[in-house]
């Protein structure tokens, strides 16, 4: 006996029983947020997405190997990193003046959301948005090791001295706190001695946000082994950026708009097995923004500050997807995606080392996806379910990169309702 499902108006219904069975013969791929599939005419879908990412502490260097995340802050804290030491180098020959190591370690933390929504316009063409929620934190842990300090704190003298000058004591993490933020106050009486760089608290850091994506998806051609469709869009910069300021924040958004191209072909091999197709080319539009501009790309501290002109680099995306279906309910897939992004190019008007904030920008990933999928679609054809939803749950590993991808992976469970 079928079921009359209550809130579900003959029209409405009607429209999702032409989609299942237009969807059905496609299994899995097509079930994907990101294939040639379009909804029909009238019909909505809403979904949530949860990524659970384990703990990030490693990211690829330039030349692909991984390094720790926070390679750039684990240093020997001499005049490179603080120039008020440099008057001491003299007295060091060789090595210089030093108050010691920094000893840091970040672990990125993310729980992330997507929640969205499509609307099939005619039978050919969908729009839709998608709704980011990242929860992110840095946890920080930082402290100085002061075992290879050469000079310190003299509060007699009021300045920063060899430490074979008597009374003086090597400085504290507090102390690198205070150098980094307004100053360094030596002997206590209010008055900074020692300039600092401006920056927040170094310490860990917890926020949320993302850039909202606008797409329309036309279905220009299909038949019974193929089917294309191309996607336009924007991504609007909702996401708050990166504060010049902080150390140690993590930006949900690179501040500016990016227009969004896509293709995407669905091959039916077999009524078990389909294959998928997806480029994506997201062109980052020009913007500025007041950031720092440090000396190199791997000395990240630095006083200058400047309001620059930016042109992130493009970024272009393949994404190859194998599925096969174990039945009507159930199908996995396998997926495979190439990410390559280009050099930023950065300029000003205050002449300082522009190429730092543009060296390491052209990063490369490659990521490996697995996932199984669940459907309601064909029993809700056949009245034996009252809702026609996809639930799928997926991992994802990227196992190699260049210049900064993070070295991460992810479980992630996502829902789909069709109405």
């Amino acid at each position: 006996m079928k079921h009359h499902c209550p809130g579900w108006g003959p029209r409405v219904r009607m429209a999702v029983l032409l989609m299942a069975a237009w969807i059905l013969p496609w299994h899995v791929s097509t079930s994907r947020a990101e294939s040639a599939q379009v909804l029909p005419k009238g019909v909505s879908s809403a979904s949530a997405t949860y990524y659970h990412y384990f703990d990030i502490t490693e990211r690829y260097d330039p030349n692909g190997k991984v390094e720790d995340i926070d390679a750039n802050y684990n240093a020997n804290l001499n005049s490179t990193v603080f120039p008020a030491l440099a008057p001491l180098d003299p007295f060091f020959p060789g090595v210089g003046a030093s108050i010691g190591r920094s000893v840091v370690d970040f672990s990125f933390i993310y729980r992330w959301w997507e929640f969205g929504f499509n609307y099939g316009v005619t039978d050919r063409l969908s729009v839709g948005i998608n709704v980011p929620y990242n929860w992110t934190e840095n946890r920080v842990e930082a402290t100085l090791d002061t075992s290879t300090a050469n000079v310190g704190k003299n509060p007699a003298l009021g300045i920063i001295v060899p430490l074979a000058v008597l009374g003086t004591v090597p400085l504290t993490t507090e102390d690198v706190q205070s150098l980094l933020g307004a100053g360094l106050d030596v002997n206590g009486d209010g008055t900074v001695d020692v300039p600092g760089f401006g920056y927040k608290r170094f310490e860990s850091f917890k926020g949320n946000g993302g850039d909202i994506d606008l797409l329309a998806k036309y279905k220009f051609h299909e038949d019974s082994q193929w089917r294309l469709a191309f996607g336009a869009g924007a991504r609007l910069p909702t996401g708050e950026v990166d504060d010049p300021d902080d150390l140690t924040d993590l930006g949900f958004g690179d501040g500016q708009t990016d227009l969004l191209f896509r293709f995407f072909g669905d091959y039916r091999l077999s009524d078990k097995w389909s294959l998928n197709a997806t480029l994506r080319y997201d062109w980052q539009l020009e913007d500025h923004q007041t950031l720092r501009v440090p000396a190199s790309a791997n000395l990240p501290i630095t006083a200058n500050k400047e309001n620059v002109e930016r042109d992130l680099g493009d970024v272009f995306e393949t994404e190859l997807t194998g599925a096969y279906s174990f039945s009507r309910e159930w199908a996995g897939s396998l997926t495979y995606r190439y990410t390559t992004k280009g050099k930023d190019k950065v300029s000003g008007s205050m002449g300082l080392a522009y190429s730092a904030l543009e060296d390491e920008t052209d990063m490369k990933s490659h990521v490996g996806l697995v996932g199984v999928t669940y459907s309601t679609i064909g029993k809700f054809r056949d009245g034996q379910a009252r809702v026609p939803l996809l639930a799928g749950l997926s991992y994802r590993n990227r196992f190699a990169g260049e210049n900064n991808s993070t070295k991460s992976e992810f479980v992630s469970l996502t829902l789909s309702i069709f109405f």
